[in-house]
């Protein structure tokens, strides 16, 4: 228990991250796929749009997210020890790997993703990108 509360600070700042990159990265791929469709959008309402898509999505998305992150830093932790050569790689992709796990599992129970942003190869890539930067900063940050 010690090591949770010690650990808790890098822990949260992962997830906001995760949660930040992730919110942008959806964002970013809808209104790409709105662009294509050749409709203009003005970098104010893009902003907007972004910010409002993070608004809306924070809440859920850490939630989500906190979850996976939690299991796959607690599983990467569990495997460092046993892997040396690994050990640094461990937490950036166990959060890579946990935001991959959650999207497929979303995709198997819901058969769609509910994050239009992840559909695509691509999309599903920056969003696992995401969680592999929260694992850069869970490593950062986390008490040696």
């Amino acid at each position: 228990m010690k090591d949770v509360l010690r650990t808790a600070p890098a822990w949260s700042a992962a997830v906001l991250v995760t949660t930040i990159v992730a919110s942008m990265v959806q964002s970013w791929q809808v209104q790409a796929r709105i662009s294509s469709l050749g409709v203009s959008i003005p970098p104010a309402l893009a902003a907007e749009t972004a910010w409002r898509d993070f608004t809306g999505l924070a809440v859920p998305l850490m939630l989500v997210f906190g979850l996976a992150l939690l299991l796959g830093f607690a599983l990467a932790g569990w495997l460092r020890a046993r892997t040396p050569r690994l050990a640094p790689l461990a937490w950036p992709l166990a959060g890579f790997g946990a935001i991959a796990a959650t999207l497929a599992l979303m995709q198997f129970s819901m058969e769609i993703t509910p994050l239009a942003g992840a559909r695509g190869t691509d999309g599903f890539l920056l969003f696992c990108a995401a969680g592999g930067l929260g694992g850069l900063v869970y490593a950062w940050l986390r008490p040696q």
